[in-house]
C-alpha cells in the first residue's frame, strides 16, 4: 500500500510557481482623467445615434426592402427628426451622468413619443398635404391609409404612458408635458402665433427628461433648458420655410408664415447663436475654454445655416438637427460633468 507523504512533485512545482509571484500589485487606475472617459462615452453615444439616423433614412428611402405598410409607417413618422431627437436625448442623459439602464429608458420613451407625434402630424395634415400636392407624404401617395397612421399614433401615444412612468416622476412629467405641447401644435396651434412657443416648450423640456431620469436632488441646469428652447424655436422657423407659401394659402398662419422668409432665417440664426452662447458659457462659465467652445459652436451654426440656405428645401432643417448633436459633443468637452451629476454614478 502506498502512503501519502505530502504533495506530489507536480503539486509542489505548481505551488512554487504560484507562491513565487510575490504580493499582488494593485490594479493601475489609468492616467486618463475621469472626465475624458465620460466625454468619450457621450461622443460615442451621439456618433452611434448619428450612424443609426443615417441607416434609418437609407432604409426608409428604399421601399423595396420593406412591405408597403411598414414602409409607409416608417416614412410617415418623420424618421430624421425621430432619430435626431432620440440621439440627442441619449447623449444628454449620458452627459448628465445617467446610468446605462437610464439611458435605455430615456431613449425608449423619447423614441416612442417621437413616433406618436410624427404619425399624428401626418394623419392630421393629410388633407392639407393633398391640397398642397405633396407626393412625398405616404398618405397622399396612397402608400398607406390614413386610418392606419392614426391607429399607429394612438398606440404609440398610449405606449408613452408606461414608457414615461419608467423614467421617474419628474422626468415622466416633463416628457408627457413636452408631448402634450407637440401634440397641441399638430392639433391646431400651428395656425396661431403660439406655434413657436410649442417648440420652445417641447425642446426646452428635453434636457429635463434626460437630467431627471437619474434620481437626484439638483434641478436641471437653467442653461440647458434655455438652450433647448432656443434650438427648438430656431428649428421651427427653419422647418416651415419650404412650405411657407402653401401654408399661407391654406390659412396656416404661425409665426414663420407671418414673417418674411429673410426675417425668419435671420431670427433663426440669432436664436441658434444664442443657443450656442448659452451652451458654451452656461456649461463652462467665463473661461477660456468656454470662449473657444462658443467660437467653434458659432462657426458650426453659421456653416449649418449658410449651407442650408444655399441647398434649400428641407436641408436647413436637417442640418440644424445635426447641429444639435454637434452642440452636445462640444458641450461634453467643456462642461464639468461632476458638477452636473453630483448624485449620478454612471456605470
Amino acid at each position: 500500500m502506498l502512503a501519502f507523504n505530502g504533495p506530489s512533485p507536480r503539486a509542489r512545482a505548481h505551488e512554487s510557481r504560484t507562491t513565487s509571484v510575490g504580493p499582488r500589485s494593485e490594479p493601475s487606475r489609468g492616467s486618463a482623467p475621469k472626465h475624458d472617459g465620460r466625454r468619450a462615452i457621450v461622443t460615442r453615444s451621439v456618433v452611434r445615434g448619428s450612424r443609426w439616423l443615417r441607416r434609418c433614412c437609407v432604409a426608409v428611402s428604399d421601399a423595396s426592402r420593406l412591405g408597403p405598410t411598414t414602409c409607409g409607417l416608417a416614412r410617415a413618422c418623420h424618421p430624421g427628426p425621430v432619430a435626431a431627437v432620440t440621439a440627442s436625448a441619449v447623449g444628454l442623459t449620458r452627459l448628465f451622468g445617467g446610468r446605462r439602464c437610464e439611458v435605455l429608458r430615456v431613449g425608449a420613451a423619447v423614441l416612442v413619443g417621437q413616433l406618436a407625434i410624427g404619425w399624428q402630424n401626418d394623419w392630421i395634415d393629410a388633407d392639407r398635404d393633398r391640397q398642397a400636392a405633396r407626393p412625398d407624404k405616404p398618405i397622399v401617395s396612397d402608400l398607406i391609409g390614413g386610418g392606419t397612421v392614426r391607429n399607429a399614433a394612438v398606440v404609440a401615444g398610449l405606449a408613452c404612458i408606461p414608457a414615461s412612468a419608467a423614467l421617474g416622476r419628474r422626468s415622466a412629467l416633463a416628457h408627457l408635458v413636452a408631448l402634450a405641447s407637440a401634440g397641441s401644435y399638430n392639433a391646431g396651434l400651428k395656425r396661431t402665433v403660439l406655434s413657436i412657443f410649442t417648440y420652445a416648450v417641447s425642446f426646452g423640456l428635453l434636457p429635463v427628461v434626460a437630467h431627471d431620469a437619474h434620481p437626484r436632488e439638483e434641478a436641471t441646469p437653467g442653461w440647458a433648458i434655455a438652450a433647448g428652447a432656443l434650438l427648438g424655436m430656431s428649428a421651427h422657423l427653419v422647418n416651415v420655410l419650404p412650405d411657407r407659401d402653401a401654408d399661407r394659402e391654406l390659412g396656416v398662419l404661425g409665426v414663420p408664415q407671418r414673417l418674411p422668409p429673410e426675417a425668419s432665417l435671420a431670427l433663426a440664426t440669432a436664436l441658434l447663436l444664442g443657443a450656442s452662447g448659452t451652451i458654451a458659457f452656461g456649461a463652462g462659465g467665463l473661461s477660456r475654454q468656454a470662449v473657444g467652445t462658443f467660437g467653434a459652436s458659432c462657426a458650426v451654426s453659421g456653416v449649418t445655416l449658410l449651407a442650408g440656405q444655399r441647398l434649400g428645401g428641407r436641408t436647413p432643417f436637417r442640418l440644424l438637427l445635426a447641429n444639435a448633436l454637434l452642440q452636445i459633443l462640444l458641450v461634453s468637452r467643456t462642461v464639468d460633468r461632476d458638477a452636473l451629476s453630483q448624485s449620478g454614478t454612471p456605470v
